[in-house]
């Protein structure tokens, strides 16, 4: 029977705290909730596309996990409530997707999972396969929808959403977790999301993941989308 050594053990205990401790610094959240709601407000403000409804924000740390949600309204009935769990949705969908150096939007999504007369797209059926967690999304107390006691902290969602609102982020070229918006048109959503993850300087350093309009295999066009952001065509 081997006898019990202390210098191993507290070595063991070292490592399993470092091992933690690196474990919780590649989950960190790309931003804080304050900050987010900062962001979400201005970038609300600004954009003059879609509806002029307000938004929910949900950002996504790089393990998936839903890490600061926000409002632009002035309060949680001033945007549509179905849009927290959509934009969860936008986030985990977003970070899921984009790679170091390879960041993916879900409206550049839209294309790929249509239906057409020769059977469908590469990516046709890709939302059926990572449906919302449902119990976990409506689950908690309403008050705290869109504050830091949010009751998706810490919880992964899931979802897969395929028109435009989800963005990742980014430090340079390394992606860090993804950003959900929802709350206007998909091509509004897209823009103020681009908008907000601009302001909190989480873009990546090369942003590739526009929105494409005018083109049969790109986004559809959106009421008001003139001035939207972050898209090939018209705007670039």
């Amino acid at each position: 029977m081997k006898t019990f050594d202390k210098k191993m053990f507290c070595a063991a205990l070292v490592g399993l705290a470092a091992t933690v401790a690196a474990g919780r610094a590649e989950a960190a959240c790309p931003v804080t909730p304050e900050a987010l709601k900062s962001a979400l407000v201005k970038a609300d403000e600004k954009d003059s596309t879609g509806l002029n409804n307000h938004y929910w924000a949900v950002a996504v740390d790089r393990t998936g996990a839903v890490c600061a949600v926000a409002y632009s309204g002035e309060t949680t009935a001033s945007q549509w409530l179905l849009s927290r769990q959509i934009a969860a949705a936008k986030a985990f969908t977003a970070n899921g997707l984009s790679q170091d150096g390879a960041p993916l939007s879900t409206a550049q999504l839209y294309p790929w999972v249509q239906g057409s007369p020769s059977g469908g797209n590469p990516l046709f059926g890709l939302a059926a396969g990572n449906p919302l967690d449902g119990a976990t999304v409506y689950d908690g107390n309403y008050d705290k929808f869109g504050t830091a006691q949010d009751p998706l902290i810490g919880k992964r969602v899931g979802g897969t959403i395929t028109f435009g609102g989800g963005v990742g982020l980014y430090d340079g070229d390394k992606a860090i977790g993804g950003l959900g918006l929802s709350g206007d048109t998909a091509c509004a959503d897209h823009s103020t999301a681009w908008r907000t993850r601009k302001l909190l300087k989480l873009a990546p350093s090369n942003p590739t993941d526009k929105l494409t309009f005018d083109d049969l295999a790109g986004h559809p066009h959106c009421p008001n989308d003139a001035d939207t952001q972050g898209v090939n065509k018209p705007n670039a």
